[in-house]
């Protein structure tokens, strides 16, 4: 008996046919010849590893694809690059000389739940800049995000910037325990202000303090946002998170992006290795953040190789979603040439097409002998701009590309 799911797709994965392939094709290309031109090279790291390299607090289980091997070891789909990039580092990399640049492309899975920009597979291009902890690395991570952003053509996106030194700051000001940190930390990532001056008020020491705080977290804007800042941070983790902000932003200046950037001291992000600067990407396209990264001081030690980490991540999903809303849908991708021919003539139109790919033509040859007639209707099924027609005296012509 057929399953009633045979031919039907899981939840959260889709097809791309060949216009939206293309696209995506073209997306990680770009991709590629930009980081490669920064001195980045490309790492691969397996699909699936033992759950204990992927697994953290902050990521919970049910969220994991996970499967037994016949060994009976729990195994796990990776739901992220940046862990399995780190045991890679800290595992095959040890000696070789920092700062290391390595950028992937790569399939991760997650298991939520699946709507528009949303998918349980989904491709992610990202780079991580390991073994450099100076605010000049973090603006190279963010200027190469940036720059990739505006090379895809999504026009009118902005980076939002902010550091979780500020949060740390606002906790050990606050002294409070893991757990109603962790709620704070919740309503900070909603954006629920109205929770989170509840909460200030009702953990702060006086009414004053409480409102300093909520100044603080609540500043947004350009580079003035920093001077506020410093008179509101007390000294400690926010004041220096605060200046490491500013020398940021300083170094995001000198490449002339500060028309895409916005410095939002309340953003937290879900992960929490993040040690310094965390950072997203957005566009008016788009209802989710297309990429985001940061600073991770911490992670490589946890597989015993303690080394200063900065990178990002774009979901090259959510771009592609955000360019169909923008530009609408992807152009079909088209053949340049056909070769067709008559009978006794296939190694003739074989060498012709041969010598045409040579040229960088996109070229296509009949699987049959056929008439000129049906050579111009199939070159104007592919699209393809020229028919050249191979006879069996050995001539060809180019045909018109119309009767």
């Amino acid at each position: 008996m057929t399953s009633s799911r045979f031919g039907r797709l899981a939840p959260g994965v889709r097809d791309m046919l060949p216009a939206e392939a293309h696209r995506l094709r073209n997306l990680k290309e770009a991709f590629c010849d930009l980081v490669t031109g920064w001195g980045y090279r490309e790492v691969v790291t397996p699909s699936f590893e033992y759950i204990e390299n992927l697994a953290s607090e902050e990521i919970q289980e049910d969220k994991f694809f996970k499967f037994l091997d016949r060994q009976g070891h729990l195994m796990a789909l990776r739901p992220d690059m940046t862990r399995p990039i780190a045991r890679l580092v800290a595992t095959r990399m040890k000696g070789i000389a920092p700062p290391l640049r390595l950028f992937y492309l790569a399939n991760v899975f997650n298991y939520e739940q699946p709507q528009v920009g949303r998918q349980r597979e989904f491709c992610q291009a990202g780079v991580e800049l390991l073994g450099a902890s100076s605010p000049e690395a973090d603006a190279e991570v963010v200027a190469l995000v940036t720059e990739y952003l505006r090379q895809s053509g999504l026009g009118d996106f902005q980076i939002s910037i902010g550091h979780v030194g500020i949060f740390h700051g606002l906790v050990k000001q606050l002294g409070l325990p893991k757990e109603v940190a962790q709620e704070l930390k919740d309503a900070l990532g909603n954006k629920d202000f109205v929770k989170v001056e509840k909460f200030l008020a009702s953990h702060a020491a006086t009414p004053e303090e409480a409102r300093r705080a909520l100044d603080l977290i609540e500043l947004r804007g350009g580079p003035a946002v920093l001077d506020k800042a410093a008179e509101l941070a007390q000294e400690g983790p926010a004041a220096d998170a605060v200046e490491n902000l500013r020398q940021l932003y300083q170094g995001l200046t000198c490449y002339g992006l500060a028309g895409h950037i916005t410095l939002d001291l309340g953003l937290l992000r879900g992960l929490d290795y993040y040690t310094g600067l965390v950072f997203e990407g957005y566009t008016v396209a788009m209802g989710f953040p297309i990429c985001g990264g940061g600073r991770y001081n911490q992670l490589l030690a946890h597989f015993g190789y303690p080394m200063p980490a900065t990178g990002f991540a774009v979901n090259l999903e959510r771009v592609l979603v955000a360019l169909e809303r923008l530009q609408g849908p992807p152009a079909e991708p088209v053949t340049d040439v056909l070769v067709a021919w008559e009978n006794g003539s296939m190694a003739q139109a074989l060498q012709t097409a041969q010598a045409l790919r040579k040229q960088g033509l996109k070229v296509a040859t009949a699987l049959f002998e056929y008439a000129p007639a049906r050579a111009r209707a199939e070159a104007r099924s592919l699209g393809a701009g020229r028919v050249i027609y191979c006879f069996a005296d050995g001539t060809s012509q180019e045909l018109a590309s119309t009767p």
